[in-house]
């Protein structure tokens, strides 16, 4: 074997043993199982075969029990989810749970030999900021929201060694947010695609889970997968599906979905007015609230539609392209940097429930169409949006960002 290529595997071999051996603590501050969360999942899954890797999340939480599963070691901490507030006294009460939950992730740190924090959302970076103050331990700031910050992110950012931005719509955000651009990392969200059914299962499973909801083999489905909060405008999606009834009349509407925040009463009781209004009985519109089955579901329908706008990635959309499953998407966030319009998908103006109903009556009267679109899906989504692929710049980043010290 040639000298240089023996000096390039053994720096190889050094490189994987060094990263394998350094402490990472990956924090979130949101236990439910919302779309940050299920990346968060996936990312602690693989980054484990690369890092020794510490999961710090809220006790007795859907993600504690989902990380309990993961070759990790889970700390479970109280942490109170932060909101925007003028009230003093809940201001007050949200210092005090910071205090107390950065007390014990203090602790952690300095009992397990922490490394390097990667901060879950923005919650968790302004708690991991406090923790590395204390622990002098830079933390990673994993942007996944458009959530103004009013001039603060350029303080927060400046603490933390890196940021992530999960689309180039985050990106524009934070540039916007007064964030140096020498500190954002552009990393887009990766999937397993394991999780979703092949080509030559898709059929079966499609049988079986139609059975199971008592839908007949050829009706046409189409499915939205949203949380019940007002940008993912579920109700463009009921006034869609009624349009589409004129055109197509035998389709079926499935929203699956639920308030996973527990602050969206409010908009899902507006939702069941508007549901009513438009006379969208259970005959033509089945809502299966929350489901941990999404991938059965997306191998049962037809289309995916996603009305939701200023999306700061598109989570559910990249799993329509794992899943073969073509997509009716809104034109806003980060959707078109997901969605090739006319090749894995169909993009319409944001609102515009008439083009997005159009577009269905389109994709379900053309089986040739919907199949060239599924399977350039899955082709896109395996080149670009693999979690594997989204593990390594995480790796890479992760090894550069434990070199830094806090607020350099």
């Amino acid at each position: 074997m040639p000298d240089k290529t023996r000096v390039r595997l053994m720096k190889v071999t050094d490189d994987i043993v060094a990263s394998s051996s350094r402490r990472v603590l990956m924090l979130s501050s949101v236990g439910e199982m919302g779309g940050a969360e299920r990346s968060y999942l996936e990312l602690l899954r693989h980054l484990s075969k690369s890092f020794a890797v510490h999961a710090c999340v809220p006790p007795e939480s859907p993600l504690s029990r989902m990380s309990s599963l993961q070759a990790v070691t889970v700390h479970q901490v109280p942490m109170r989810r932060f909101r925007r507030t003028i009230n003093p006294f809940v201001l007050a009460g949200q210092l005090r749970a910071l205090h107390q939950s950065s007390k014990a992730i203090v602790e952690i740190c300095k009992n397990n030999e922490i490394e390097l924090i990667h901060a879950n959302t923005d919650s968790a970076a302004i708690m991991a900021w406090e923790v590395s103050r204390q622990a002098n331990v830079p933390f990673v700031w994993h942007c996944r929201d458009h959530r103004p910050m009013h001039g603060f992110a350029r303080t927060l950012s400046g603490a933390a060694a890196a940021v992530v931005a999960i689309s180039k719509s985050i990106r524009e955000h934070l540039l916007r947010e007064g964030v140096r651009e020498d500190k954002i990392h552009l990393i887009y969200n990766g999937i397993d695609t394991d999780r979703f059914h092949p080509p030559a299962a898709r059929g079966q499973v499609r049988a079986l889970v139609r059975s199971a909801l008592m839908i007949p083999a050829s009706r046409p489905v189409v499915l939205c997968v949203a949380a019940y909060v007002p940008w993912k405008k579920i109700e463009v999606f009921y006034q869609s599906l009624q349009l589409l009834l004129a055109r197509v009349p035998n389709t079926l509407g499935i929203l699956v979905g639920s308030d996973l925040s527990g602050l969206g009463a409010g908009y899902e009781r507006d939702l069941e007015r508007k549901r009513q209004g438009l006379n969208l009985g259970p005959e033509c519109l089945q809502i299966l609230r929350e489901r941990d089955d999404v991938p059965d579901l997306m191998a049962a329908a037809d289309v995916l539609v996603s009305c939701s706008e200023n999306e700061p990635f598109g989570r559910v959309i990249v799993e329509a392209g794992a899943a073969g499953l073509p997509v009716v998407s809104t034109r806003s966030g980060a959707k078109p940097e997901i969605i090739e319009d006319g090749i894995n998908g169909m993009l319409v103006e944001a609102g515009d429930a008439a083009s997005i109903s159009a577009a269905c009556s389109r994709l379900l009267n053309d089986d040739g169409l919907r199949l060239t679109l599924g399977e350039a899906g899955r082709r896109i989504v395996a080149e670009k949006f693999h979690v594997r692929r989204t593990a390594g710049e995480m790796a890479d980043l992760f090894i550069n960002a434990a070199a830094a010290r806090p607020g350099s």
